[in-house]
């Protein structure tokens, strides 16, 4: 696997040393709010978690989760997970970042050189989705150049209760936005 490099940030391959760093921001109640998965999250659960990673591949229909970190200050700062479809012309997308690097422009910066990657690897679409509430992360979207299309009304259950889900889609054919 080849690395995504942007101005600022590597999209790498996880390693087996990111598990702390990983358990630490998953368990911030202001990162796992609008998540489906359970938080907190020990360092034995996160060990696992980084260990299936490992074993993904970006460049083949399936899913794959890229470790985000900085250049100049390397460390596991975020994760943005890619699912491609069966066939390869359509593909989901979703990021997540620790609450002391947000308002810095990584995620769109992330989301777009990963959107740049799945058009050249002959992806069409991408779709996203994010809680009704989490209007951070549709303005993000947004500004990656996705655009709202639907709604999905209680769509997932997270934490007892059944959440609202925004739709975005991205095709290769749309001009993007990166600022």
């Amino acid at each position: 696997m080849t690395d995504i490099v942007t101005r600022r940030l590597r999209l790498r391959r996880f390693r087996v040393d990111d598990a702390p760093a990983l358990a630490r921001y998953r368990s911030d109640p202001s990162v796992a709010r609008y998540q489906t998965w359970r938080s907190p999250i020990g360092r034995a659960e996160a060990e696992k978690i980084v260990a299936g990673y490992r074993a993904e591949n970006p460049e083949v229909p399936g899913f794959f989760q890229y470790a985000i970190e900085r250049h100049r200050r390397p460390g596991l700062i975020g994760d943005l997970a890619v699912a491609i479809e069966a066939g390869g012309g359509q593909a989901a997308m979703g990021i997540t970042l620790a609450p002391d690097v947000r308002q810095h422009g990584y995620a769109t910066e992330a989301m777009a050189a990963v959107a740049d990657r799945l058009f050249t690897l002959g992806v069409r679409r991408i779709t996203a989705a994010c809680d009704t509430r989490n209007t951070a992360s549709a303005r993000l979207l947004r500004r990656v150049g996705f655009e709202e299309w639907g709604r999905e009304n209680q769509y997932i259950e997270e934490r007892g209760t059944h959440a609202d889900h925004l739709l975005f889609t991205m095709s290769n054919e749309q001009p993007r936005r990166t600022s």
